[in-house]
C-alpha cells in the first residue's frame, strides 16, 4: 500500500519540475537579447576594432539571414529590414500590426517569406512583405498545451520541398503549403520530459535533426519508421542551444558552454572545444555558432558581460583544433547574430549592424 500512495506523489513532483524547467527556458528565448549596459545618451561607436557600423540601421538587431542574395535583419519588435545590395541600402518591413512582436526565425521557401515570432505564431508573405497572412492555430490537437500561439518559433528547416518549423514548447510543425496551415509533426516525441522544447532544427541532408529537451536528449527523424528517434548527448541534464552544419558534421554548443561534434546525424558526439572562450556561468544568453564560406564562427559573451568574443576556425578542421586563432573581443557590443555575404561579415548587435571585409 505504501508504494501505491507514494508513486502518484512522485509522478506529480516530476511533472511540476518538468513544467518549471520548460517555463524558465521559454522566458529567455521569448524576451530576446538583453540590452548592453550603457548610458542611453551615449551613441554607439561608428567603428570598433576594424568593424564599421552601418549608420542607416539604428536598431537592435537580433537575427540575420540571407536568402537569394537578400539579407534579412530582424529587430526585437515587428520590424524586418532587407538589403539586396550587400547592406548599402535597406528597406523596412512591418510584420503584422503587433508592435511588441519579436521575430525569432526567418525563411524564404518557394518564393514566399515566412517569419516565426516569439508567441504570435507564423506570418507569411507572398509579395515581399507588403502584406502578411498569420497562422495562429488554437486547436488542441496534439498535447494539453496544444497550439502555436504562446510558443516561440525557434527555427525553420526545408527538406524534400517541405517546410518544417520548430517551437519552444510545442514540438515540430509541418506546413501544408496548399492550405497555408501548419500541423504537428511530433511522432514519438515525448512531451512529458520537455522534448517538445525544440531549441533548433537542421536538415543534415540525410534527415531532420532537432536539439530538444533538457535531459541530454537529441533526436533524428526516421522517415522509414515515421518517428523521431532519440539519442543522447555526452552529458545528462544538458541541451544544445545553438547548432550548425559543416559538410555533414553537426556542431552544437551545449549548456556546458562546450562545443560537441557529430558526423552521424547526432547518434554519437565528441567534444571539440579547444580554447573556447569562457562566458558568464550565470548567463542566460546562449553562445552562437555559424558556418561561413571558409570558417566556422563562435560568439561568446565575455565573462564580465561587457563585450563579445568572436572566435573562428577553418571549416573541416580536425577535432581538437584551437578556436582561438584570430579571435577578437569587441568591447561594449552585445552581438546577437553573425552572417557572411560576399566576403563581408555582418554582425547583428544591440547597437545596429557592424560589417568587416574578409577578402
Amino acid at each position: 500500500m505504501k508504494n501505491a500512495v507514494t508513486r502518484p506523489v512522485i509522478y506529480l513532483a516530476i511533472l511540476f519540475i518538468v513544467v518549471g524547467l520548460s517555463s524558465c527556458k521559454k522566458t529567455y528565448l521569448a524576451d530576446g537579447p538583453l540590452p548592453v549596459t550603457s548610458s542611453p545618451n551615449v551613441p554607439p561607436p561608428d567603428s570598433i576594432s576594424g568593424w564599421a557600423r552601418l549608420k542607416a540601421l539604428n536598431d537592435t538587431i537580433t537575427l540575420l539571414e540571407e536568402f537569394n542574395h537578400t539579407i534579412y535583419a530582424a529587430s526585437n519588435n515587428n520590424t524586418l529590414y532587407t538589403s539586396a545590395d550587400e547592406g548599402v541600402s535597406w528597406a523596412t518591413l512591418k510584420v503584422g500590426n503587433i508592435s511588441d512582436l519579436s521575430i525569432t526565425a526567418i525563411k524564404v521557401f518557394n518564393n514566399k517569406l515566412y517569419v516565426g515570432t516569439d508567441d504570435n505564431g507564423i506570418f507569411s508573405s507572398s509579395d515581399g512583405g507588403k502584406t502578411w497572412a498569420n497562422f495562429t492555430s488554437s486547436l488542441l490537437t496534439y498535447n494539453p498545451a496544444g497550439y502555436l500561439v504562446g510558443f516561440a518559433i525557434t527555427s525553420f528547416a526545408e527538406r524534400n520541398n517541405k517546410l518544417y518549423a520548430s517551437t519552444q514548447g510545442n514540438g515540430v510543425y509541418l506546413l501544408n503549403e496548399a492550405a497555408n496551415t501548419w500541423s504537428a509533426f511530433n511522432n514519438n516525441l515525448p512531451w512529458i520530459i520537455t522534448s517538445y522544447d525544440v531549441f533548433t532544427m537542421i536538415n543534415t541532408g540525410n534527415t531532420l535533426v532537432i536539439a530538444a529537451g533538457v535531459n541530454g536528449t537529441f533526436y533524428h527523424y526516421d522517415f522509414d519508421a515515421n518517428l523521431w528517434a532519440e539519442t543522447l548527448l555526452p552529458k545528462w541534464l544538458t541541451y544544445i542551444n545553438a547548432m550548425t552544419l559543416d559538410n555533414g558534421s553537426l556542431y552544437g554548443i551545449t549548456t556546458e558552454k562546450k562545443i560537441i561534434r557529430s558526423s552521424d546525424d547526432g547518434i554519437t558526439w565528441t567534444y571539440d572545444t579547444a580554447d573556447l572562450q569562457a562566458t558568464q556561468i550565470s548567463s542566460i544568453l546562449p553562445q552562437k555558432i555559424y558556418t561561413g564560406t571558409t570558417k566556422n564562427y563562435v560568439l561568446t559573451i565575455s565573462t564580465n558581460g561587457k563585450g563579445t568574443w568572436i572566435q573562428q576556425r577553418d571549416r573541416n578542421a580536425a577535432i581538437g583544433t584551437s578556436w582561438a586563432t584570430g579571435q577578437e573581443l569587441l568591447q561594449g557590443l552585445r552581438i546577437n547574430a553573425i552572417i557572411e555575404s560576399n566576403h563581408t561579415l555582418f554582425l547583428g548587435t544591440n547597437s545596429g549592424i557592424f560589417i568587416k571585409s574578409i577578402k
